[in-house]
């Protein structure tokens, strides 16, 4: 008996040194996660969003928990160009992800869900050089019919096939793959600024929610669900703002600088056929 009682002792301390250096170990990583995963994984997507962009992205913060698979990334920033006013064109506050994290493994990040909190677009109008501008290039596109070659590569994005989906794929080689089962945007903020116009407004877009969004193969290719979210951006500015309010403000100012009398013995005094002819612009 007294044998038995001393290899239960022992036993039972050999148990709690294995849990104190598991804890530990634990700890360890854990550190090793905060300290070197977190800002290389926030400098990679900083330097991958920019690219993808074409516009300078920042974030403010990344935290992963490996325990419990979670992410949080916050105040994400996607530049303005430097022509428009306000700094920003794109704000995400939040972003939160489930991670699976036994798919690690297999050399690939798998989120089970991802939730783009509340982002918020500035889309602003200036006047440059006698020409409209706006953040997404629209006025511009809709004037040309189109033939912006951003605005037709956002198009033809989203209109591509599933072979041209499995090209972008195999020749993502140089990139993590990844794939999120469901991704939600519950709600877009957009708030409009013509400063030229003296015209603002702020219009939201009702939630999103996509499945199977990554950069493996069968899966829908992140780039065309960007390019998806940014045309209905883009056609519910064109419906709400630029063919109905943004038009009416650009005819005032338009009929108020035709008003002067300098410019009547150049044009004639009829401001409604320089209007006509300015229209193509909304078109």
């Amino acid at each position: 008996m007294p044998i038995c009682h001393s290899n239960l002792y022992v036993y039972t301390i050999a148990m709690k040194k294995f849990f104190i250096y598991f804890f530990l170990l634990l700890i360890l990583i854990s550190v090793f996660v905060k300290f070197t995963f977190d800002p290389f994984a926030k400098s990679f997507l900083e330097k991958n969003l920019t690219k993808d962009s074409g516009r300078s992205v920042t974030i403010q913060s990344l935290s992963t928990n490996f325990f419990t698979g979670s992410i949080s990334i916050e105040n994400v920033q996607i530049k303005n160009d430097k022509m428009f006013s306000r700094e920003n064109l794109i704000t995400v506050p939040l972003i939160k992800a489930k991670l699976k994290i036994s798919e690690l493994f297999y050399k690939k990040i798998h989120f089970a869900n991802m939730l783009i909190n509340n982002p918020t677009i500035n889309y602003d109008v200036v006047i440059q050089n006698g020409k409209m501008i706006d953040s997404f290039y629209l006025v511009e596109n809709l004037s040309k019919n189109n033939s912006n070659k951003q605005y037709s590569n956002q198009q033809n994005t989203t209109a591509k096939s599933e072979t041209t989906t499995d090209a972008k794929q195999t020749n993502n080689k140089g990139n993590i793959d990844f794939v999120i089962d469901r991704l939600d945007i519950p709600q877009i903020d957009v708030s409009i600024l013509a400063k030229d116009f003296e015209f603002s407004k702020n219009i939201s877009l009702d939630k999103m929610t996509f499945q199977n969004v990554g950069n493996v193969k069968n899966s829908n290719h992140y780039k065309d669900v960007m390019s998806m979210i940014v045309m209905n951006i883009a056609v519910k500015i064109n419906n709400e703002v630029i063919t109905s309010n943004l038009k009416k403000k650009f005819e005032a100012k338009v009929k108020n600088l035709l008003s002067s009398d300098k410019l009547k013995s150049i044009i004639g005094t009829d401001p409604d056929k320089v209007i006509k002819k300015l229209e193509k612009l909304f078109k």
